[in-house]
């Protein structure tokens, strides 16, 4: 499992809000992980200025009085808090995200440099350090990547051709076969 880092906490922080909204518990220990220490400190005050109006007033009756007072409950004040940081973050979750990219690249450069000074012998440099690259975890450069939507988008791309293909006249069908024997020509001609 990826280890989790800033790019990862608005996702969080909304999972811990719908809980919160839903009337589930979320554990206290979240607020250290989801929270920097600004947050985390205005959480302490919003709730030590709960229990000053706890003080002050009895517990009110209707919602109106609520709202009127400011009474709140912890997870009330809890989901104010966390909705404030999570608008934190999402203003500024560009630069969390080019934070996060640098780091990535940098622990890229460092294990490749390694691989590459370390390479010993007949072993080539550039390729020691490309494998020490992808047992990192990092994907180097030259290695391209094809996930299930490249697989999918060829797979359309094939339907497509096809029918196109059933679709075309007699005629357009010998400028076909004569397009592709021309193509397989000079491929030939190239290997050559």
């Amino acid at each position: 499992m990826p280890k989790l880092n800033d790019t990862h906490l608005p996702e969080r922080l909304k999972e811990a809000i719908k809980q919160l909204e839903e009337g589930k518990e979320v554990e206290a220990k979240k607020n250290k992980t989801l929270l920097n220490a600004k947050q985390q400190q205005a959480l302490v005050d919003a709730w030590d200025q709960q229990q000053e109006l706890r003080k002050q007033h009895k517990p009110p009756k209707t919602e109106e009085e609520k709202l009127k007072i400011g009474w709140k409950d912890k997870r009330e004040v809890r989901i104010d808090i966390y909705k404030q940081a999570l608008a934190e973050l999402e203003e500024d979750i560009f630069d969390i995200h080019l934070k996060q990219l640098e780091k990535e690249q940098a622990k890229a450069t460092k294990a490749y440099l390694k691989g590459y000074f370390g390479a010993t012998g007949l072993q080539d440099k550039d390729s020691a350090g490309k494998i020490a690259v992808a047992r990192a975890g990092f994907t180097p450069n030259s290695i391209s990547v094809r996930g299930g939507r490249d697989k999918e988008v060829r797979d359309i791309e094939e339907q497509l051709l096809k029918r196109f293909e059933s679709e075309m006249t007699e005629e357009e069908r010998e400028q076909l076969e004569l397009l592709r024997e021309t193509e397989k020509a000079e491929r030939k001609g190239k290997k050559v």
